[in-house]
């Protein structure tokens, strides 16, 4: 999986893309993945969730 992800990703990319771009969006393509499973595995909070959480700060 993570091999596939970085061909996906660097495949992308200008060739002029730096190290540090490249690792940026392999870590952001990770976390837009992590957000996705989480949404298709109920581990998400509603607004009106978050919104109480946020009155108690």
């Amino acid at each position: 999986m993570i091999r596939e992800l970085i061909l996906e990703v660097t495949s992308t990319m200008p060739e002029t893309a730096t190290f540090e771009e490249i690792i940026n969006a392999i870590y952001m393509q990770l976390k837009i993945e992590q957000g996705l499973k989480d949404v298709e595995e109920g581990k998400v909070l509603s607004e009106e969730d978050v919104l109480e959480e946020l009155k108690k700060w």
